[in-house]
């Protein structure tokens, strides 16, 4: 049984860690090999800390499995890019989670939140190199509809923005109810 939750600032640092053991395998060959040897679990610790601690984000959603082991979480602000309410800028599962549904639970728990919040679409940036990704937010129904180049951590990695317009679209494609 997964429960999703607002996160708060107890739960930084089991976020920070999550995310940043994600990032070295996934983002393997598109970050620079030297930011995930050295310096992203620190960088991701001092980053969450500071982002549940000051709220920057309009919410932080933690998965948690039963015993409260944080295995999931996705974090989103308001009003970032232009025509959507929420862009998610972090949406990650833990390793022994994937494929179980979890990120089509965080992802439909997102919907859900902005529509709650009278939001009516969501979207988020990937990188163009994590096609696995893509793939699975194309199985939602988002829309590839602006490219850029992100330069996190000293790299230049070509992504792309994908959109919902449609959120209980969304949340059925998720397997879910609106609620």
């Amino acid at each position: 049984m997964v429960e999703i939750i607002e996160a708060g600032s107890g739960h930084a640092d089991a976020i920070a860690r999550l995310h940043a053991d994600n990032w070295k395998v996934t983002y393997r060959g598109i970050l620079p090999d030297d930011y995930l040897d050295r310096e992203v679990d620190g960088e991701r610790m001092a980053y969450w800390r500071t982002a549940l601690a000051t709220g920057n984000y309009s919410m932080v959603r933690a998965a948690l499995a039963k015993g409260g082991e944080v295995i999931g979480f996705s974090g989103l602000k308001a009003d970032v890019d232009e025509g959507y309410d929420q862009t998610i800028e972090h949406l990650h599962v833990s390793a022994h989670t994937r494929g179980t549904g979890l990120g089509r639970a965080l992802m439909a728990d997102a919907a859900r939140q902005t529509l709650a919040r009278d939001g009516q679409s969501l979207c988020l940036w990937v990188f163009e190199a994590n096609v696995k990704a893509i793939g699975f937010y194309e199985s939602l129904g988002g829309v590839t509809d602006a490219r850029g180049t992100d330069k996190f951590a000293g790299g230049d990695a070509p992504d792309r923005r994908i959109g919902w317009h449609d959120l209980p679209a969304l949340i059925a494609r998720c397997g879910e109810t609106a609620r």
